[in-house]
C-alpha cells in the first residue's frame, strides 16, 4: 500500500505541489551561495509570489540580492496573473462617418392649382383684350395661354436645390441621405441618425 501511495506522489510533478516562490526564498537562494544566472532561471520558472513594492524591494536589495535579478523578479509576469485581453465596445450602428456631400439642383414641380389661377387670369384678361366682337375668342385664348404661363411660374417658383450626403456606418453599411437645406457636415464628419435625421458626434 505504501509502495502505491509513493508511486502516486512521485507521479505528481514537483511545480504542482512547490508554493509560489517569495523575497525571502530568492534571499535565501544568493546566501546559499547560487549565482545570479542560477537565481534568475529559478525566478524565471517560478509561479511568483514576490513583493515588488518600495519595502519589499529594500528587503531583497539588504538580502544581497543584485540588481539584475532584482530587474528580473518586477519583470516576472505569472500565467495566473495575465491581464485579460479588453473587451471590445459594442458597435455604434447608428454612428458613421460622412463619406461625401454634393449639392443638386431640384427641378421645379408644376401642378393644376398653377394651371388653374393661371388659366383664369389668362381668361379675364383675353377677355378684356378681345374686345365685343372677339371677347370669346379672346377669353379661350387666354385662358390656355394663362394656364400654360401659370404652370411654368409655379414650376420655376419651387425649383431648388438638395444636398445628398453619404454615410458609411460604423456596422460597415452605407446610405445616402437627402435633405433640402444645407447640412452643417464635412466628408469626414462624425455623425449619428436619431429619427432619420443626421445629427453631428
Amino acid at each position: 500500500m505504501k509502495k502505491i501511495i509513493l508511486a502516486i506522489l512521485l507521479a505528481i510533478p514537483f511545480a504542482a505541489v512547490a508554493a509560489p516562490m517569495t523575497n525571502e526564498d530568492v534571499i535565501k537562494l544568493v546566501r546559499g551561495g547560487l549565482n545570479d544566472a542560477t537565481v534568475i532561471q529559478a525566478v524565471q520558472a517560478a509561479e511568483g509570489g514576490f513583493d515588488t513594492s518600495p519595502d519589499g524591494l529594500v528587503r531583497l536589495k539588504q538580502g544581497g540580492v543584485s540588481d539584475a535579478v532584482i530587474q528580473h523578479i518586477l519583470a516576472h509576469r505569472p500565467a495566473s496573473a495575465a491581464v485579460p485581453a479588453p473587451i471590445a465596445p459594442p458597435v455604434c450602428r447608428e454612428c458613421g462617418t460622412v463619406t461625401g456631400l454634393r449639392e443638386v439642383a431640384k427641378p421645379g414641380q408644376g401642378n393644376a392649382t398653377g394651371a388653374v389661377v393661371g388659366g383664369v387670369v389668362g381668361g379675364l384678361l383675353g377677355n378684356a383684350i378681345g374686345g365685343h366682337a372677339h371677347r370669346t375668342t379672346g377669353t379661350l385664348v387666354g385662358a390656355a395661354g394663362g394656364a400654360v404661363a401659370g404652370y411654368e411660374i409655379q414650376k420655376q417658383a419651387s425649383a431648388g436645390k438638395t444636398w445628398e450626403i453619404g454615410v458609411r456606418f460604423d456596422d460597415g453599411s452605407s446610405r445616402v441621405f437627402k435633405q433640402d437645406t444645407q447640412p452643417g457636415l464635412s466628408q469626414g464628419s462624425r455623425i449619428r441618425l436619431v429619427n432619420g435625421a443626421l445629427t453631428p458626434l
